[in-house]
Formats: C-alpha cells, structure tokens, sequence
C-alpha cells in the first residue's frame, strides 16, 4: 500500500506536535516488511521502500519514501529552511 492520499497533513501535524522527530539520519533503506509507517500510519509492503530514521534518542522511525521526504520537507520548515 503506498502512503496514504492525507499523508503530507498527517506528517505536517506530526512534526508541528513533536510526535516525530525535528532531526535524524537515514540509518538505512530496504524493502518493506509491513510494518506501519510513523508518518502515514499505513503498513510499508514488501515491494515498497522503507526508510528507516535514528532520532536524536536513539529511536527508530519507519517511513515510506514519499513519507521520509514530506519529514525532512516539514523539519526544514519548521526550522525556518
């Protein structure tokens, strides 16, 4: 399942309540393997990308591709780039 159709809205409000991170780094790209994707909250298939992101703490997020650049997109913003 590809990211969902309100994902920009939803990874916008993510980052504007802190629920994602303000700032991380790819820590690797592979196929999916269903798990939910921390920007959409739809599941990240197979025979999709998953990029995963380190915050700051150590924790770990999972995004889609299109989902993992609205992220850095809305981060860069929300710090005035």
């Amino acid at each position: 399942m590809p990211s969902s159709p309100d994902a920009a809205d939803k990874i916008r409000e993510k980052v504007t309540t802190g629920a994602l991170p303000d700032v991380g780094a790819i820590t690797f790209a592979d196929f999916g393997t269903d798990l939910i994707c921390d920007g959409c909250d739809t599941p990240i298939l197979p025979g999709e990308m998953e990029y995963a992101v380190e915050a700051r703490d150590r924790h770990s997020f999972r995004f889609h591709v299109r989902c993992a650049l609205l992220w850095q997109m809305y981060t860069w913003r929300a710090r005035g780039r």
